[in-house]
């Protein structure tokens, strides 16, 4: 079986309100992140289409930060991205059952950079697909297609995790086996009730 896992919320963390508090202080962090991060600017970051330079000067008037202090806040995300040590034990085992392994994400290049750079999970991968790198996103269909094309994956041998509705959605509209991430426990119940790891 080939199981394919998003990174963000399922594999490492991702906290924006943490990251701002980290850099600025906790008072007023989750508005600013909201206001930063939750704005089609940062999905285009995630495309690959617009740097981290720009997007931290067109923020300034939503932010009322200058684009410095927003940059600071773009440039924090990647060392905040911190495996799951529970998920990588589950990855692991994944991996000595036989599994064959892929990522997929919605992710800018400094945090897929940093993360290749830093972490040593990607041992048990044998492929990802970055939303930056190919200039496609979740829940675009064309996205699942390219990593089933890229690997030679037939969508029946595949069951995709993710924490989003949507993108699992859109992987079983093609013929994936899906599954909603909530936490490392109920993932592995999931894969036990599969008979994808023994109880």
């Amino acid at each position: 079986m080939a199981i394919i896992f998003d990174l963000g919320r399922v594999v490492v963390s991702w906290d924006p309100a943490g990251i701002v508090s980290a850099v600025r202080g906790s008072e007023g962090a989750a508005a600013l992140a909201e206001r930063l991060f939750n704005h089609p600017d940062w999905l285009e970051v995630d495309r690959g289409t617009l740097s981290l330079h720009t997007m931290a000067r067109r923020a300034e008037e939503r932010t009322g930060l200058s684009a410095a202090d927003n940059l600071a806040i773009l440039q924090a995300v990647p060392a905040s991205l911190l495996p799951d040590p529970a998920m990588v034990r589950l990855i692991e085992e994944l991996h000595r059952a036989g599994h064959i392994l892929y990522a997929l994400s919605n992710m800018g290049h400094a945090s897929i950079d940093w993360l290749e750079q830093h972490q040593d999970f990607w041992r048990f991968f044998s492929g990802k697909v970055v939303s930056a790198r190919v200039r496609m996103m979740k829940p675009e269909s064309d996205i699942y297609r390219y990593l089933l094309v890229s690997f030679d994956l037939a969508p029946s041998d595949c069951l995709f995790i993710d924490d989003s509705p949507a993108n699992v959605a859109a992987a079983e509209a093609l013929g994936l086996r899906g599954l909603v991430f909530t936490d490392p426990a109920r993932c592995r119940d999931h894969l036990v009730g599969q008979g994808l790891l023994p109880a």
